[in-house]
């Protein structure tokens, strides 16, 4: 079954291009949305040998809906750890952006960032859940992007259920590349509140929030590849430098 959804989601078809619009930052979504019968098929490579395969669809004019699914260790000799469960994003556009006001969307996100921890049911950096986020774009030497948001994770089982704040920024650099940087606050992920994870445990952190950077380079109309810096500051204790990735998106209109 596992085989058979990673091999669904990399054979979605699709034919002509479509519009290229901004959906997330590095680890952060946008108010930005898949237009009705446009599809964004995404493969990421990050530490551990993991590998993320994601689909997402715009499914009305307002509305986009995807999957995603991966694991660690799935290149190499040793056993894969393959995730629980499909996760699933969806995002509703509440108000298109005008000169007066920012885009606004509502939206949900299971997937988060890095290994998942089955002893506690969440990721490196916890998906982001419910969410709110709003966006405005400005012309400056080619586009500057402003991003803000809040949101609520469900991977609460540490005991941290904070609401919790992110932003973000993009900047066109030329034609064919863009700057992506953002940052979650992580008010839920500070300190463990539970038995057997306290400061000196696995889920110690530094109270810095995460701060992501990207470079976008897009080789063709529907073809970008996001070369990543996943917790420049080290707030997970066990980050080295920053935990690198890869992210390879397609952008098209079935």
């Amino acid at each position: 079954m596992r085989y058979i959804t990673l091999l669904l989601l990399m054979l979605m078809p699709f034919s002509l291009l479509l519009g290229y619009e901004l959906v997330s930052l590095v680890d952060t979504p946008t108010a930005g949305i898949l237009q009705k019968g446009e599809v964004q098929v995404s493969a990421k490579i990050y530490r551990d040998n993991g590998i993320l395969i994601g689909s997402s669809v715009g499914i009305f004019p307002r509305f986009m809906f995807g999957i995603s699914y991966g694991g660690e260790n799935i290149v190499g000799n040793d056993t894969p750890n393959w995730h629980e469960r499909v996760e699933v994003n969806a995002k509703y556009r509440i108000l298109d952006e005008s000169p007066k006001v920012p885009a606004i969307v509502l939206g949900f996100d299971t997937q988060g960032q890095g290994v998942f921890h089955k002893s506690l049911k969440r990721f490196d950096v916890k998906s982001k859940g419910f969410y709110l986020a709003a966006s405005r774009n400005y012309l400056l030497y080619g586009n500057l992007g402003l991003h803000l948001g809040t949101n609520y994770s469900l991977e609460n089982k540490d005991g941290q259920e904070n609401l919790n704040f992110f932003a973000g920024i993009d900047k066109s650099i030329g034609d064919n590349l863009t700057l992506l940087v953002d940052y979650d606050v992580a008010l839920n992920d500070k300190k463990a509140k539970v038995d057997g994870l306290n400061e000196d445990g696995f889920w110690h952190r530094r109270g810095n929030g995460y701060l992501n950077l990207a470079l976008n380079f897009r080789f063709t109309d529907f073809v970008s590849v996001k070369v990543v810096a996943h917790d420049i500051l080290q707030n997970n204790r066990l980050t080295n430098g920053a935990d690198r990735a890869i992210i390879i998106d397609y952008n098209m209109k079935f």
